[in-house]
């Protein structure tokens, strides 16, 4: 069964170009569990173009997720 999340941005992160604090995507996972990092960062790449550095050190704690369904 596939699950759908919202994701929310807890922080600004990655600079001016990079993901304001509050901007939020969702996206579908096949666990209810939380969410994996590089599926999290790609849903904000796809769905509103931002792609951030592979320097920038973000970690899953940056942002706060929500199971929709």
């Amino acid at each position: 069964m596939a699950y759908v999340f919202k994701v929310t941005a807890k922080r600004d992160i990655g600079g001016a170009k990079g993901i304001a604090k509050g901007l939020t995507v969702q996206l579908v996972e096949p666990s209810s569990s939380k969410p994996i990092l590089n599926h999290i960062l790609e849903a904000y790449k796809v769905q509103l173009g931002i792609e951030l550095p592979k320097s920038c050190g973000v970690t899953d704690g940056a942002f706060s997720w929500e199971r929709i369904k």
